[in-house]
């Protein structure tokens, strides 16, 4: 048991070293993705996926975040510890005296890792550059190391800790490890100056494995083609970090013929694709189009602030009808400071019109293959749904934005309100007088207030709010009303009610302040721990490790300063755009 253990946990720290080195890259020509001397040049053309690095993040930027990150490293030390602690008291009935001597050594070993000089005595240094990508559907990572020897001295050092060697197989007169049965075995060795992760399957020979380490080259790399550039100039992105997953490309792996390794590989699984009708094929492949690709990448890289998106493009038709989906509210998708925000906006109207015009087009070409009947069965189902009434109010409302500005005593561990709070609400519609107006017909509270548009801030009593603030006010314009609550409320709520929209709308948005976020998390963290309990009525976790673990995530807090995440609808399709700001 031992044994089998011991050359996983080895497999899986290497993978985790190969993971956070990858985070940097070297700059190594003009145009990093256009390299064809580059460790792209074992990244077929045609590759149905791909993660990879291409310049190296900025010296400056590096010189302040590893300092950081060796700290969080540190916490993750001794959280780790009593992780692999805990699995050796657990297992104490089934392993010997030198097998929980064995295992502790291999996490002595594992830990050893997480720091910086870790990572850089295995051989990966600042400028490793790195590529995650299928070679038709199997996976290969391959990340640059400056001292093959280091590398092969990390797993060697993993073997000596678990008393067990992992598998060396030998292709061409290099040699491999290798952990596995006659099924599949994960590969890991040292090929040509870079760290070689793939998976072979049982099945494979040595002419597989070659393509696979790359000692067999594809007939056309991608940085021979354009298909990276492509993407970068595109959206905007920089040659630091750029991927993709090509939907189409996997889906026809399935549905044509495949190719390759591809073609092997489902054969060995007695995959048939003889059964698929030509009608289905096509339909299968439509049905991929609709959202043929995802794509991500950064697009902006400075000293203390890194931006990015990620995308799933769809259809040209699909993209132009959701972009009609999001409403304008003042505020949404600008970062206003503090504490927290968050907020949406929609168009109900355009999303009924959005979903009925989806059921037409189903409707006027059904779908003839039987893996969709389920799909075209349920078109009656949407009818019912476009039939179900909804109050014609609901159609005036556009969104909504929440600002918390500071919160004091707040504890999610145990679920304690805070003792106070700066805060605004802003919900967004057609006609915020007609919807205050019907409002009056029902709440002499409401009638009291005498809110108008443009008008002067109202000051409101709350009695369920008073324990946070008795400063609580209320104003309107004609297509939003806000609550503000706090110190500044009677400012603060003309200020959000007349805070600039940004263009295009969002669908969501969300921004925080990454240091408090986090210490509120660590706190709640912490308090779940010492409330959980084992058989023995203790806590799963020593107090030492408990508060590693909220060390480790107050040091995550201390890198980033704050966090912005908008979910745009374009004309590319749906982008997740996020914008992160490091701490000083």
């Amino acid at each position: 048991m031992l044994k089998s253990l011991s050359k996983l946990a080895a497999a899986a720290v290497v993978f985790s070293v190969l993971v956070l080195a990858g985070c940097d890259a070297d700059d190594k020509s003009e145009s990093a993705f256009a390299d064809e001397d580059s460790i792209l040049r074992y990244v077929p053309a045609d590759t149905p996926y791909l993660l990879a690095t291409g310049e190296q993040l900025p010296d400056d930027m590096l010189d302040d975040l590893e300092p950081k990150i060796d700290e969080m490293m540190d916490s993750y030390q001794v959280m780790f510890r009593a992780i692999f602690d805990s699995a050796i008291a657990d297992s104490g009935m089934h392993m010997s005296a030198d097998e929980r001597e064995a295992f502790a050594a291999i996490a002595t070993e594992f830990m050893s890792l997480f720091s910086i000089d870790g990572m850089r005595d295995a051989g990966f240094e600042r400028d490793s550059r790195m590529v995650f990508f299928g070679h038709g559907l199997l996976p290969v990572w391959r990340v640059e190391v400056s001292d093959e020897q280091k590398f092969e001295a990390v797993i060697a050092r993993f073997e000596e800790a678990a008393a067990a060697s992992m598998s060396v197989g030998e292709i061409d007169g290099q040699q491999y490890h290798y952990v596995g049965d006659d099924e599949a075995s994960l590969i890991i060795g040292v090929f040509d100056g870079s760290a070689v992760f793939t998976v072979l399957p049982g099945f494979f020979g040595d002419d597989e494995l070659r393509q696979l380490l790359g000692l067999q080259l594809p007939a056309e790399n991608i940085a021979s083609t354009s298909i990276i550039t492509d993407i970068a100039s595109k959206y905007g992105y920089t040659d630091h970090f750029v991927g993709f997953v090509d939907v189409t490309r996997i889906v026809s792996t399935f549905v044509e013929e495949a190719t390759g390794l591809d073609a092997a590989l489902l054969e060995a699984a007695d995959y048939d694709d003889s059964e698929l009708s030509p009608v289905c094929r096509q339909e299968i492949m439509e049905a991929a189009g609709v959202a043929p690709r995802m794509v991500f990448g950064y697009d902006s890289v400075e000293r203390r602030e890194m931006s990015g998106s990620m995308v799933i493009e769809l259809r040209d038709d699909i993209a132009s009808g959701m972009m009609d989906l999001t409403s304008i509210v003042p505020g949404l998708g600008s970062d206003p400071g503090g504490f927290f925000s968050m907020g949406m906006s929609f168009d109900l109207a355009a999303l009924r019109s959005f979903y009925e015009a989806r059921l037409d087009a189903v409707e006027a070409d059904p779908y003839r293959c039987e893996y969709f009947d389920d799909m075209q069965a349920g078109l009656e189902q949407g009818r019912a749904a476009l039939n179900q009434p909804l109050p014609p109010v609901a159609y005036s409302f556009r969104g909504f934005n929440a600002v918390v500005d500071n919160i004091e005593g707040l504890d999610l561990g145990s679920n304690s309100p805070p003792e106070s709070i700066d805060a605004s609400l802003l919900i967004a519609m057609d006609d915020a007088q007609a919807m205050v107006a019907m409002g009056a017909m029902f709440s002499p509270e409401i009638a009291s207030l005498n809110l108008e548009a443009g008008g002067d801030p109202i000051k409101l009593d709350l009695s369920d709010l008073n324990e946070l603030s008795d400063n609580i006010y209320a104003a309107m314009l004609t297509d939003a009303v806000a609550v503000s609550i706090g110190e500044r409320a009677e400012s603060r709520v003309t200020e959000v009610l007349n805070a600039e929209p940004t263009e295009p709308p969002p669908f969501f948005s969300v921004t925080m302040d990454a240091g408090t976020y986090y210490e509120l998390i660590a706190e709640s963290m912490v308090r779940d721990m010492e409330s959980m309990q084992g058989e023995d009525g203790a806590s799963p976790m020593s107090p030492e490790a408990q508060e590693a673990v909220r060390d480790a995530m107050i040091a995550v807090g201390d890198i980033y300063d704050r966090f912005a995440v908008d979910v745009m609808f374009t004309e590319h399709g749906v982008e997740l755009r996020s914008k992160v700001t490091l701490a000083d």
